[in-house]
């Protein structure tokens, strides 16, 4: 008896204890998906292959719907070919190629698939429908072209704009992608002040930014940022935001990502905006001026009327 209890107590201690193992695999598990947030390639390729998943299961059913008609069509004519009599017997060997190949519908469909994805020989299914008629070799044909230059480069355009979206989406990849390469340009920024002979509070005046800006390295750097400075003091103005006349290192660097690039949809509604609401004020100032001078008009006429009376 005590026999049996201590044999079922080391079973139930050997179930806990696996119980525990794959409790700790599991956890191991979910601290290695973490892991797997801070690695940027990786977790690009996952989040892109997770997004596809729809696109995947809606290709699968238009693929599935192209085979199916298509398996109809062949099964159809495979099989009126095999039990009419009035029609000449096929080969021995294009028989048992139509039962395995086209003995049913589903194996139609299946034939058909391995045909557009490397699983069968063309040779093998084609034979058939050659025996049959040209008719039907044409079709055939016709399928494996539409299916693969049609359909599938579609469907690979498809995932391919899907998963480009999901990395753009993504916004853990964009923020990690924004401090890389803000250290980055910190970097280069650093490196280019000193170049321009900045002082210890890295600053720089419109007078070392001139005298540096057609130097070979700002040039180059100005390059990378696809930025064409060919107005060192309108550059400069745009720079110094604050009319400080000097930019630190900070208001420089922010001022370079500003300007790269194209103009986006809201620097142009912002551009739109500012020059609205410009218009309408020096319409309001003009007519106030209009105004004061008719007003100044009429009291010069009066004046000159009770100087010469």
């Amino acid at each position: 008896g005590d026999d049996g209890s201590f044999e079922s107590f080391g079973g139930l201690t050997g179930l806990k204890a696996f119980r525990i193992v794959r409790l700790t695999r599991i956890v191991k598990t979910v601290r290695l998906m973490r892991i797997f947030r801070f690695v940027l390639a990786l977790r690009t390729l996952i989040h892109s292959i997770i997004h596809t998943l729809k696109s995947l299961f809606w290709a699968l059913v238009l693929l599935a719907l192209i085979v199916y008609v298509f398996a109809l069509i062949f099964t159809q004519a495979v099989a009126d070919h095999v039990l009419d009599p009035m029609t000449p017997a096929l080969p021995e060997l294009d028989q048992e190629a139509s039962r395995k190949y086209f003995g049913s519908l589903l194996e139609t469909m299946l034939s058909l698939f391995m045909t557009i994805s490397d699983g069968v020989s063309w040779e093998k299914i084609i034979s058939v429908l050659s025996s049959i008629s040209l008719v039907w070799t044409s079709f055939f044909i016709f399928y494996v072209a539409f299916t693969y230059f049609a359909v599938l480069n579609v469907l690979t355009g498809v995932f391919c704009q899907s998963a480009i979206e999901s990395a753009q989406n993504d916004h853990a990849t964009a923020v990690q992608s924004m401090i890389a390469n803000k250290e980055a340009h910190l970097t280069k920024v650093r490196a280019l002040f000193n170049q321009l002979g900045t002082d210890e509070k890295s600053v720089i005046t419109y007078r070392q930014f001139e005298g540096k800006i057609n130097s070979d390295e700002v040039r180059e750097y100005f390059e990378t940022l696809g930025l064409d400075v060919w107005d060192a003091w309108s550059f400069f103005k745009l720079l110094d935001r604050d009319g400080g006349g000097s930019v630190e290192i900070e208001e420089f660097l922010k001022g370079c990502l500003r300007f790269r690039g194209q103009a986006r949809a809201i620097d142009i509604g912002q551009l739109i905006h500012d020059q609205e609401w410009l218009i309408r004020n020096q319409g309001k100032f003009q007519t106030y001026m209009e105004l004061e001078l008719g007003k100044l008009k009429k009291q010069l006429v009066t004046l000159n009327t009770m100087l010469v009376g």
